[in-house]
């Protein structure tokens, strides 16, 4: 009988209404047009097949310097993680692309040690 009770009193406190009202509104949201392909050098031929469907070029590009093992785990990332359709087979010339661009900014930042 309690567990009867019990199971009522549950139910009706289920179909209470809300205390506040909200509403969905639409919005609208300019983004900036960077319909750039990534500069010719070894490898801009898979970033372009599988990074700029997700990703700008200036995205990609102004990335702080990041080691070599880094870059595979934001590759690895990408694939498993976001389930993007990065080509196996590209991803030697994908992690070559961005090892060269870390590269051109110079040494990645290490954070300092206590």
């Amino acid at each position: 009988m309690r567990l009867m009770l019990a199971s009522l009193i549950l139910l009706a406190s289920c179909s209470e209404q809300p205390k506040s009202k909200f509403t969905f509104t639409d919005i609208s949201i300019r983004l900036p047009q960077d319909s750039a392909l990534f500069p010719v050098r070894e490898g801009s031929d898979a970033m372009n097949a599988n990074c700029s469907g997700c990703h700008s070029t200036s995205m990609i590009l102004l990335q702080p310097a990041l080691t070599t093992d880094e870059w595979k785990a934001e590759i690895k990332k990408m694939r498993e993680v976001y389930k993007a359709p990065v080509n196996p087979a590209d991803e030697p010339a994908i992690l070559a692309y961005l090892e060269a661009t870390s590269a051109a900014l110079g040494p990645p930042m290490v954070a300092p040690t206590r």
